[in-house]
C-alpha cells in the first residue's frame, strides 16, 4: 500500500505516521495563531518549527508536521477525555503498533513543561522501509498526549533538534475541560 496525499512525503515516513496516530484517532480541534499551534479543548499549545516544517495533515494527528527535505515528520495526538489507560510503558507501546521488526532504542522518564512522561526511541521498518521513531506519551488532568518525531535513521539525528525545539515550546494551558 502506498499513499500520496498531497503535503506529505516519502511513503516510509507518511506510513508511519498513518499507522502510528491510528491508536488514537485524534480529532483535530486547534488552530495556528502567531507561529503556536493552539488547542484549548485539549489544554496545550507549543511553537511550530520553522526550518522547513510545514503543517499538514495526517488521519488521528491534531497536529501533524512534514519536513520533506529530510522526510521527517512530527505529530500530536491528544485523546480528551483519555481514551486508554494503563501505566505509561503499556501505552508507549501502544503508538508502535504497525511497526515491524522493531528494535528499541531506549525508553526513558522525561518532563515536559513540568508534567511527567516517558520517552521512547526504536527503530523499525513500515513496508519494507526502515524509519526511526521517537515518541512521548503524557497524562495529565484526563488527557493523553502522544508526541511522534519519525525520519529514517539517517537523517533522524539531523532533525532531531528539531524536535527537541517542538518539546522544549511545548505548554500546558492552565485551563482545559
Amino acid at each position: 500500500m502506498t499513499w500520496s496525499r498531497p503535503g506529505l512525503g516519502a511513503p516510509a515516513t507518511q506510513m508511519a505516521l498513518v499507522v502510528l496516530l491510528l491508536t488514537g484517532c485524534a480529532a483535530a480541534s486547534g488552530r495556528v495563531v502567531d507561529g503556536l499551534y493552539v488547542d484549548t479543548a485539549k489544554g496545550f499549545r507549543v511553537a511550530l518549527p520553522r526550518s522547513g516544517w510545514q503543517v499538514a495533515s495526517s488521519p488521528g494527528a491534531d497536529l501533524a508536521l512534514r519536513n520533506a527535505g529530510a522526510d521527517a515528520s512530527i505529530a500530536v495526538s491528544a485523546s480528551c477525555p483519555e481514551q486508554e489507560t494503563g501505566p505509561l510503558p503499556a501505552l508507549a507501546r501502544h503508538v508502535l503498533f504497525g511497526l515491524r521488526q522493531v528494535e528499541w532504542l531506549r525508553q526513558e522518564p522525561i518532563q515536559l513543561d513540568g508534567v511527567a512522561g516517558l520517552e521512547t526511541v526504536v527503530r523499525g521498518r513500515v513496508e519494507g522501509a526502515p524509519v526511526q521513531v521517537r515518541s512521548v506519551v503524557i497524562r495529565r488532568r484526563g488527557c493523553l498526549y502522544d508526541l511522534l518525531f519519525v525520519a529514517p535513521p539517517e537523517t533522524f539525528e539531523a532533525r532531531g533538534a528539531d524536535f527537541e525545539a517542538f518539546l522544549a515550546g511545548w505548554e500546558f494551558l492552565l485551563e482545559k475541560p
